[in-house]
């Protein structure tokens, strides 16, 4: 991706849309934890996606914080290595141009 800022931008616009299908209780109870965990929302997935996983794991368990991760590569239509959260978790770095 030449622009690294549009795939962190889609990255965060597409979370924050998974999110919100979710449901607002989830999305307002991960954003709440990001902001009192890291002083940051839900953008913090373009700085280190491995602390946006980290926070869904924590707050929901390693089952949903995979399958969010799963959904936000498949949305994104990412080319997909494997399931593993390894694999899913380098690609959205390497989207991001990180």
């Amino acid at each position: 991706m030449s622009d690294p800022r549009v795939g962190s931008a889609m990255v965060t616009a597409t979370a924050k849309e998974i999110l919100r299908r979710l449901g607002r209780p989830f999305e307002a109870t991960i954003t709440a934890y990001l902001n009192s965990k890291y002083d940051k929302g839900i953008e913090i997935i373009e700085e280190d996606p491995r602390k946006f996983y980290s926070a869904l794991k924590e707050l929901f368990g390693e089952f949903a914080a995979k399958i969010f991760i799963y959904n936000l590569v498949a949305e994104l239509h990412l080319p997909v290595k494997s399931t593993e959260i390894e694999d899913l978790l380098q690609i959205l770095e390497e989207y991001i141009g990180g």
